[in-house]
């Protein structure tokens, strides 16, 4: 439990990126108006295959790693620091990523819309503020999270019955079974209620998002207190959780992931469970090791991720209109977007009072 996770670090630099590729695929599909993303003037909805392969796992994989890493911190932390650390990288950053980038966000795309009610700065940043930050919603979520498990992390963080469970074969489906049920009171609420949730993946500001962050979180901080036996069942089990992930994906594909059990949440629990522990088998086995590029990459993506969405905004404003199919036009924008937010992240890295704004440590 000393040695430092590697794998884990790489996971969160490539679920941030994710997202970021995410975010950019929306604003080429259909829906891009209704959550105020700039669409680019040809839509594409053949790319939802590829988006459905990462939606059901993009979220709660970001809820799983924050809870690993706040149980490997607590090894070397005390309740106080962990809480005054977690309100430095996550509360701070939100707080200004919200005023400054997701106000951006939303202005730009107010702009490109010609919505009245975003035409006005202090109008974007209350929209932004409403909706926790527009891509920096699930902060907020994980810092309550850390509120709420920091007090009582002496009575979870130690190896017990799990360990041994886990050493046996399929022991680790046994945390399928909140994961499950929580898809199953999604699929007994939906359509009922405004808050709860209509899809599984309908994470952002609602309580389905709310509860599924919160089990995964707790799932992080258990199976990490196990040790070695919970990174041993990831590097056995992978290509089972492969397997079983791609058949449930493969389903609801065929399906046109609308029909019968296609839409059932109860399935898509089921296949985000196996991703995320292919995942994780994937990483522990390839990933484990440190390198400049890691060392690199897990210090810019956050920031990287802080900054990326009025890039995209802008990127996009510029480049909807511009007639390059889509197949072309996707990997300039994503490259653009990139490369423009790391320049961003270059100039404010070696700015002392600027790093915390970012979630980023000075030393």
């Amino acid at each position: 439990m000393n040695q430092r996770r590697y794998d884990i670090d790489a996971l969160r630099s490539i679920a941030m990126f994710l997202l970021i590729f995410y975010h950019l695929g929306i604003s080429f599909t259909s829906i891009a108006p209704q959550i105020s993303f700039v669409q680019n003037k040809r839509v594409t909805d053949g790319i939802w295959p590829l988006l459905n392969l990462m939606n059901s796992w993009r979220i709660p994989l970001v809820f799983l790693i924050a809870g690993v890493a706040l149980r490997l911190s607590f090894r070397k932390r005390t309740k106080m620091q962990i809480f005054k650390e977690r309100a430095k990288v996550l509360g701070l950053p939100w707080l200004f990523g919200t005023l400054v980038f997701s106000t951006s966000s939303v202005f730009i795309a107010g702009t490109y819309y010609d919505y009245w009610f975003l035409d006005e700065l202090n109008e974007a940043a209350l929209f932004s503020f409403q909706y926790q930050g527009i891509h920096l919603w699930f902060l907020i979520n994980i810092f309550i999270y850390c509120w709420l498990f920091v007090p009582i992390l002496n009575f979870i963080s130690k190896e017990n019955f799990i360990s041994s469970l886990l050493n046996r074969p399929g022991g680790i489906f046994i945390f399928a079974i909140p994961v499950i049920a929580e898809g199953h009171l999604l699929n007994l609420v939906r359509f009922k209620t405004e808050t709860y949730g209509d899809y599984y993946t309908t994470y952002a500001l609602t309580e389905h998002g709310f509860i599924l962050g919160l089990i995964w979180f707790a799932i992080g901080i258990i199976l990490t207190s196990q040790g070695d036996a919970f990174w041993e069942s990831n590097k056995k089990n992978w290509r089972l959780h492969l397997a079983l992930g791609m058949t449930s994906y493969f389903y609801r594909l065929f399906n046109n992931f609308i029909e019968d059990y296609a839409l059932d949440n109860r399935l898509i629990a089921f296949e985000s469970f196996n991703f995320i522990f292919a995942l994780l088998g994937l990483a522990a086995v390839y990933l484990n090791k440190d390198s400049p590029q890691l060392t690199y990459y897990k210090t810019a993506v956050y920031p990287v991720y802080i900054v990326h969405l009025p890039v995209q905004m802008a990127v996009m404003y510029f480049f909807a209109g511009i007639n390059i199919h889509p197949i072309i036009k996707f990997p300039i924008a994503l490259f653009l977007i990139c490369f423009l937010s790391l320049t961003i992240y270059h100039t404010i890295k070696n700015i002392k009072p600027l790093r915390p704004l970012f979630g980023l440590r000075n030393k």
